[in-house]
């Protein structure tokens, strides 16, 4: 971590980050945990999202050793913000299709070019190649979900 000062004088301070990827930092990741919240608009800025498929760079921890898994996912894209959300049921479900049990923690660590991705897919692509090709998220955000209910209204009708 370093301190350092912007034209205005004041300081601030600057986070070094380890990066998995070479490629420059893109979205803001969420990981939604909801099952009947879809984010049809971004949970950051509002605006309506955009389903895209992009291929994710995702961690697991298998009790063999950490591997890692090359997957085309469906999101959903905010294209002002650039706040990527995938939905965390319809990625367990394809992590478990891709042979890795639900008992196995993983991270997604970023997105990857879509040649690499397929060169992955069929065994092609190594280490070195994904490291290239990939990039990290800018950072990771969390939603919390307020439920809407109905309440009485306090105030006579009369």
């Amino acid at each position: 971590m370093t301190n350092d000062s912007d034209q205005s004088g004041k300081r601030r301070t600057v986070v070094n980050r380890v990066r998995m990827g070479s490629l420059p930092a893109r979205y803001s990741f969420v990981l939604n945990p909801y099952v009947r919240e879809r984010f049809t608009k971004c949970p950051k800025c509002d605006a309506p999202t955009r389903a895209r498929k992009l291929p994710l760079v995702i961690h697991v921890n298998h009790s063999d050793g950490p591997r890692l898994v090359l997957l085309n996912k469906s999101c959903r894209l905010c294209l002002f913000c650039e706040t990527l959300v995938v939905h965390r049921v319809e990625l367990e479900d394809v992590v478990a299709a891709a042979g890795f049990s639900a008992e196995y923690e993983y991270l997604v660590l970023g997105t990857i070019d879509r040649r690499t991705w397929r060169r992955g897919f069929v065994g092609e692509a190594q280490l070195a190649d994904i490291r290239d090709h990939m990039a990290d998220f800018k950072k990771y955000l969390k939603v919390d979900v307020t439920p809407a209910r109905w309440e009485r209204s306090t105030a006579s009708a009369g």
